[in-house]
């Protein structure tokens, strides 16, 4: 289950360890803290994790950027070793140099556009007053303890959702969602019908909606003793069965008018082979300029 135990949740409220360091992760929209599995938490940059921390017995541990990231180039020249992790938790200004050295070789290594619309989406949907609420990233179901021949193929889920109006049953749908960016994003093994077909191989596994479910659960209420969600959650009834959502983003009407027609052939595919139909969002990315 992605929770935490409350003593490392009460590290990064007042008074915490981890208290200066949440505040500078809070303070910058480009970083996303996620609650994961094995009372851990990750720390996201365009989809890639900067900064993984763990909390055992009073002490918090912290893993930095993978070697991968900087093979060819310097690494954060910030330490979180034993000797220095003290010093530098109690250091805003150390912190704030180790995200952006991280966060300059995360963007020297890979880009996308994707990656920052994922990312703002999730921003803008922290609020229970809204109608969707983006409680996790990058979801996967666990199967270490599923059999080999049982286990459901591997797939990440971009945007775990919660709809605050509630159904014709009177529960608040679960989403995962899948986002696309742009014509390029809907063919191949990453296109419509893929996600379609492996989001159904969930849907259709109890042990996989249970726990999402609990996931959901655990993640809102951890995620609102942060304040990392606003508002009241209390009267939330979740569903049983989470739903499909596609989020597809568009650069101008054009783009628009061609994805409609490539969703609209992928659907019908979709339906043909007796698949639910996922919730179509849109999403512009332009930016229109006002004063």
């Amino acid at each position: 289950m992605r929770t935490i135990t409350d003593e490392h949740l009460q590290a990064y409220q007042e008074g915490g360890c981890l208290q200066k360091l949440f505040d500078v992760i809070k303070e910058d929209p480009a970083l996303s803290f996620e609650i994961r599995m094995n009372n851990k938490v990750m720390i996201y940059y365009h989809k890639d994790r900067i900064l993984t921390i763990s909390y055992c017995k009073g002490k918090p541990s912290i893993d930095t950027l993978s070697e991968k990231y900087y093979k060819n180039a310097t690494p954060p020249s910030v330490s979180f070793e034993d000797g220095d992790l003290i010093q530098t938790l109690r250091d805003k200004s150390l912190l704030r140099q180790y995200f952006r050295e991280a966060k300059r070789l995360v963007g020297s290594y890979k880009e996308g556009v994707e990656f920052e619309v994922q990312q703002n989406i999730a921003l803008g949907n922290r609020s229970f007053s809204n109608r969707f609420v983006v409680v996790d990233m990058e979801w996967q179901l666990p199967q270490s303890d599923i059999k080999k021949e049982e286990r459901i193929s591997r797939t990440r889920i971009d945007l775990v959702v919660v709809d605050m109006k509630r159904n014709e049953r009177g529960e608040n749908d679960i989403y995962l969602g899948e986002l696309k960016v742009g014509m390029d994003a809907t063919d191949g093994k990453s296109g419509i019908v893929d996600h379609i077909k492996k989001t159904n191989k969930l849907i259709c596994s109890p042990k996989a909606c249970a726990v999402l479910r609990a996931d959901v659960e655990g993640i809102i209420r951890q995620k609102a003793a942060l304040g990392l969600l606003e508002g009241d959650y209390a009267g939330l009834n979740l569903s049983a069965t989470p739903r499909m959502m596609l989020i597809l983003a568009c650069r101008g009407s054009k783009e628009r008018q061609a994805l409609e027609k490539q969703v609209e052939k992928e659907q019908d595919k979709a339906k043909a082979s007796g698949m639910a139909m996922p919730l179509i969002v849109w999403h512009n990315v332009q930016i229109i300029l006002d004063v």
